[in-house]
């Protein structure tokens, strides 16, 4: 008799599992879908909720039969010991949050190219706790989801997201018509093979500093994984000029 109760009870478990496993197979693919259509936020953080809600469904349908504990009186307690996790667990609930309304709000998804402070780089994951970014050096950085939720952000554009800048000093007496004219033939020469011939290269006047005016260089430049070298050839184009400050 016991022998058949245990066996009984070890059933139920497998089924159970079983069909958890099935249930999570079928809505992966549901959501993989919704995401090729553009109906739904991407990031493996909406697979995880989901995924999570499954397995809890799943261990409440197993609590009576297999265990002999209420799933109402799990649930209470469970609350009960939620608030007080919480209050250690503070960041991490602020970086769920804070995912949850990037993605649902459709602030960022992957492959949007995004400017955090210093750091520039395409998402490539949204998780629970923070979002992976790759940057045009190929660095990864991950940055916690309270962080972007808190912190100015910006969204760049397709033109943007492949500008790349060369900040100069330009000597205080220089003639600075002179210097635009100069640095735009120069830098057009340097990053010809990367540069995007339907957007101009822009000069941006950043107000005087501590070496003289500040002046930053930006151009557009053909989607490439790397644009390192683009960067080195308007710095050697720039470098020795008269009209230099300093580097």
């Amino acid at each position: 008799m016991l022998e058949n109760d245990l066996a009984m009870k070890v059933a139920l478990v497998v089924v159970t599992c079983i069909v958890a496993i099935i249930l999570q197979a079928t809505s992966s693919r549901i959501i993989k879908r919704l995401f090729e259509k553009g109906n739904a936020p991407r990031g493996s953080i909406v697979n995880n909720i989901v995924r999570a809600f499954i397995w809890f469904m799943a261990l409440l349908a197993v609590l009576k039969p297999v265990f002999g504990v209420e799933p109402t009186a799990f649930v209470a307690a469970l609350g009960v010991t939620s608030v007080a996790l919480s209050l250690g667990l503070q960041n991490t609930i602020s970086n769920v949050i804070g995912g949850l309304e990037l993605m649902l709000a459709h602030i960022i998804e992957v492959g949007d190219w995004i400017e955090v402070g210093s750091y520039r780089g395409v998402v490539t994951d949204i998780t629970w706790r923070s979002t992976t970014i790759r940057t045009t050096l190929n660095d990864i950085i991950v940055i916690p989801n309270s962080v972007l939720d808190g912190t100015m952000l910006r969204k760049l554009s397709p033109t943007s997201s492949h500008t790349i800048t060369v900040p100069l000093d330009i000597h205080p007496e220089a003639d600075m018509a002179e210097v635009e004219r100069d640095i735009r033939a120069a830098v057009t020469e340097a990053v010809a093979p990367w540069r995007d011939p339907d957007q101009p290269i822009r000069l941006i006047e950043q107000g005087y500093g501590s070496f003289g005016f500040r002046l930053d260089i930006r151009v557009p430049l053909i989607d490439i994984e790397n644009p390192f070298e683009a960067r080195s050839a308007i710095v050697q184009a720039c470098s020795g000029r008269s009209w230099l400050a300093r580097w």
